[in-house]
Formats: C-alpha cells, sequence, structure tokens
C-alpha cells in the first residue's frame, strides 16, 4: 500500500504512481491531492492508482479508501465522485423498490466499504451480502461502484450514515 500526494516538490505525483505500479504491480496505491478536477482524477487512475482522496476528507474517508484498496477494489472519494459524474439513471431509479437490507449494502457499498466488510457490520455472509447487492443493482440498473454513489449521493443516502 502507498499513498502519493500529486503535487510532489521535484517530481510528479502522477509520474510516481506510473513507477510504482510498474515496478511493484500489486502494490495498491491511492493518490492525497488538493485537486479536485476529473482531469486529475483521470491522469491519476490512467497512472495505476486504485483511489483517489481529496486532503479536505476526513481521517474515515481515508481509512476507507485504504480499507478498499486493500480489499482489491477502487475508491474514489464519494464527495468527488458524486459531483464530477453525471448520473446516467439518477433519480430516474425509484428506491422504493428495494427491500431495507437492499437498501442498506447500497448505501454501504456507496460509502466504500467492502462486501466482506459489510458482512462483519451487518452481521451477515459474504453470499448473503453478494445477493443483496446484486438483486439492488439489477433492480435500479446500476452496474459499476460509481453508478452506486451517484445514486447514493442523488437520493442524499451518504449523509444519512456519516
Amino acid at each position: 500500500m502507498a499513498a502519493a500526494d500529486i503535487s510532489l516538490p521535484g517530481v510528479n505525483g502522477v509520474t510516481l504512481i506510473e513507477r510504482l505500479v510498474e515496478r511493484f504491480p500489486d502494490l495498491g496505491c491511492i493518490a492525497l491531492t488538493a485537486h479536485e478536477d476529473p482531469g486529475c482524477l483521470r491522469q491519476v487512475l490512467a497512472a495505476g492508482a486504485r483511489g483517489f482522496v481529496v486532503k479536505r476528507s476526513t481521517a474515515a474517508d481515508l481509512l476507507q479508501a485504504i480499507r478498499c484498496v486493500l480489499a482489491g477494489d477502487n475508491y474514489v472519494d464519494p464527495a468527488l465522485a458524486a459531483r464530477i459524474l453525471s448520473p446516467r439513471h439518477g433519480t430516474q431509479c425509484d428506491p422504493g423498490n428495494l427491500s431495507e437490507r437492499e437498501r442498506s449494502v447500497i448505501q454501504l457499498v456507496a460509502l466504500g466499504y467492502s462486501n466482506k466488510e459489510i458482512s462483519s457490520r451487518l452481521n451477515l455472509s459474504i453470499k448473503t451480502i453478494e445477493t443483496y447487492r446484486t438483486r439492488a443493482t439489477d433492480k435500479l440498473e446500476l452496474h459499476s461502484r460509481a453508478a452506486i454513489v451517484r445514486f447514493a449521493h442523488s437520493n442524499g443516502w451518504l449523509a444519512e450514515l456519516q
């Protein structure tokens, strides 16, 4: 696991991430930056980073990014993801057709928790969490974590659990 500021003095952080990932392919890099623009996000992800956290985020957000990347997932700061990604379905999806458990799972996924962490938090098996997640994403036609974050943000679900 490595975290890098993309505005390092003397070396470009994006270049540093590229070099780290090239030398250590299994290394999970997280960019920690003050830059909150889509171009910066695209550069960092293209360089091989698996996480993107803005410096104004809380320590809990950084910790969540670390957990997510260690679990093998990618992480984009939810506030940034919700702001810069335009929803494909957005508010057109009806959250009313989700069960309470499906809603809970989707909220936790949107907050960056892995299936294993959700399983532990809700005291359910990982397989059960996967089933709830699949049912919810099928109902809502959400096909990526970014889409889940956008949906949760547009429905005010991210603020409810923070």
